[in-house]
């Protein structure tokens, strides 16, 4: 018995501890992929003030250079228009290598960020579940029962909540006297069941929120 029980201690001492490594990991993994977010918005800023520079050393060349050919003389414009080329050849192609560095840093922080953002939105949909509650997103059809209608005039159930309005580029305000449109992406959170029952009215024509 004292031996059996022994057992059963060191495997859930053994399941615990695994569970604390795992956590670890992730908490670990998430850290780190902040700090290389920051590091790369620091690499982005100081890309853009290099861009700066060629352009205010690009700049202050012209300006020298404009102010030198109203003193020189006509034998010397053609060097001049020469060594102008050159300059902003060299400017330009320097631009360009600079412009596709930040474009490569920018799509490694969105990429990160993104994987951020779907590790809490999967937590967030994980907390939801243990209290029968979930999030949906749903799109305002044409002739349904909330098109036209404001938040307010819905009378969904007290459990549900417009988190959001999603209109084309923009965010609306969800406050009650928001008229929805066709096409008008929803986002809703509440219970399961009183979801399930409240979906319809945005997808199907001329259903009330029973």
């Amino acid at each position: 018995m004292t031996a059996e029980l022994l057992q059963r201690i060191r495997k859930e001492f053994t399941l615990t501890m695994t569970a604390l490594h795992e956590t670890v990991l992730a908490v670990s993994d998430r850290v780190n992929r902040k700090v290389h977010i920051l590091k790369l918005h620091w690499q982005a800023s100081s890309i853009a003030q290099q861009m700066e520079i060629i352009q205010q050393e690009t700049g202050a060349f012209l300006t020298q250079h404009a102010t030198q050919s109203d003193a020189s003389e006509q034998t010397g414009y053609r060097q001049d228009q020469r060594e102008i080329e050159t300059r902003l050849s060299e400017a330009a192609a320097r631009a360009r290598l600079l412009k596709n560095e930040l474009l490569r840093v920018d799509a490694l922080v969105r990429e990160l960020e993104a994987e951020t953002l779907t590790e809490d939105l999967i937590k967030i949909q994980q907390d939801l579940l243990i209290r029968s509650a979930t999030i949906e997103r749903v799109i305002v059809a044409k002739g349904s029962a909330a098109c036209g209608q404001t938040i307010g005039q819905l009378g969904m159930p007290p459990a549900i909540r417009v988190m959001a309005i999603l209109r084309g580029p923009m965010l609306v305000t969800a406050c009650d006297t928001v008229p929805l449109r066709t096409g008008d992406v929803v986002l809703l959170i509440g219970t399961r069941a009183d979801l399930k029952n409240a979906l319809p009215s945005f997808t199907d024509t001329q259903r009330a929120f029973a």
